[in-house]
């Protein structure tokens, strides 16, 4: 009888392996994916210069002046991930999500006087 049972679940184990399949899409936005922490670990408040900041991040994604003068570079990075699961012909699950990041820098005469993420 053992015999028999392991048979019986070998072959249900081939059967449903063949019925369950998925696949995971990721796609950056324009600016790829964003920038890791060590490369934020290096940037140091009234030291760093923006032309270090966009060396290292590129061109903001928007860039304003405040009242008082200083400038705000803000960069955005988008990561979209697009996840499919199939169970034999009954089940689809399909989720979609989106992430974002955003990095700001203050810059006053030159060098960075504050940065933040979101």
């Amino acid at each position: 009888m053992s015999t028999g049972l392991a048979i019986a679940c070998g072959v249900l184990g081939l059967v449903l392996s063949g019925c369950i399949s998925g696949s995971s899409d990721v796609r950056y936005g324009p600016k790829g994916p964003a920038v890791g922490h060590e490369t934020i670990k290096q940037i140091e408040i009234g030291q760093t210069s923006k032309e270090w900041v966009l060396g290292t991040f590129g061109a903001p994604t928007s860039e304003t002046t405040t009242p008082e003068g200083t400038e705000i570079l803000k960069y955005v990075y988008t990561k979209k991930v697009d996840s499919d699961l199939d169970v034999f012909l009954f089940l689809d699950f399909d989720e979609q999500h989106e992430y974002r990041t955003t990095f700001y820098f203050e810059i006053a005469d030159g060098v960075v006087t504050k940065f933040w993420k979101e």
